[in-house]
């Protein structure tokens, strides 16, 4: 190899020379084409130096390399997993996660109609979780790919279950859940496809479980 890829690190790492060097010694063609699309984006950048830095680590140096030439290579490739920025590696968590929960919830709405009255509504609660995981993730990785840069995860407070507000928290969570079942029931009705259809009833029947319980503990 020459060193190439490690020579190409070090150096002004110049995008097409780079993007050659990972068609010469990569072995992924689906990636090769993705770093071709929208040319040399502060994203296609950060995963090429990634995939090449991946590379250098699993380089394998000749048995007759001089001992001490031996030690600076592994030096060198020390150097390069350390010079692989961190966002290329979280960005990567983040589509893994999304795909993740996108496979999620596909079981879930396969499995739901065939669930106790009960179960159905601890699933339509995990659904609701997941579809908030995904909005928050889809805005990360728009964020990084126009800036490069990932957001900040945000501070959560453990969402409280209705058994445990109180009447003010109980009160204000009715006026949260009737807004909810209103949206829904016009997303519904404005449905385009099966299966925001059948997402958006299980959301609403979710939020009509979850007033019922309120309307009960407050003893309407």
């Amino acid at each position: 190899m020459d060193h190439e890829i490690l020579l190409w690190i070090n150096a002004d790492q110049e995008y097409l020379t780079g993007l050659a060097l990972f068609d010469r010694y990569g072995h992924s063609p689906k990636i090769g084409r993705m770093l071709r699309i929208g040319g040399a984006t502060v994203k296609n950048r950060s995963t090429l130096l990634y995939e090449l830095g991946k590379i250098a680590k699993h380089m394998e140096v000749s048995d007759k390399t001089p001992a001490l030439v031996k030690s600076q290579i592994k030096q060198d490739i020390s150097k390069t997993t350390q010079q692989v920025p961190q966002e290329a590696t979280s960005i990567e968590k983040l589509r893994s996660e999304q795909k993740m929960i996108y496979k999620m919830l596909d079981n879930f709405h396969a499995i739901l109609p065939y669930r106790e009255f009960q179960e159905r509504k601890d699933i339509a609660f995990q659904i609701l979780d997941l579809d908030d995981r995904l909005i928050e993730l889809k805005l990360s990785i728009e964020h990084f790919e126009k800036n490069g840069v990932i957001l900040p995860e945000p501070v959560k407070e453990k969402a409280k279950s209705v058994s445990d507000l109180d009447i003010a928290g109980l009160i204000q969570r009715q006026m949260n859940v009737r807004t909810y079942i209103t949206r829904y029931k016009r997303l519904v009705t404005d449905s385009k496809s099966p299966k925001s259809l059948s997402r958006n009833r299980e959301l609403l029947e979710k939020f009509q479980l979850e007033l019922d319980d309120i309307n009960k503990r407050l003893g309407k």
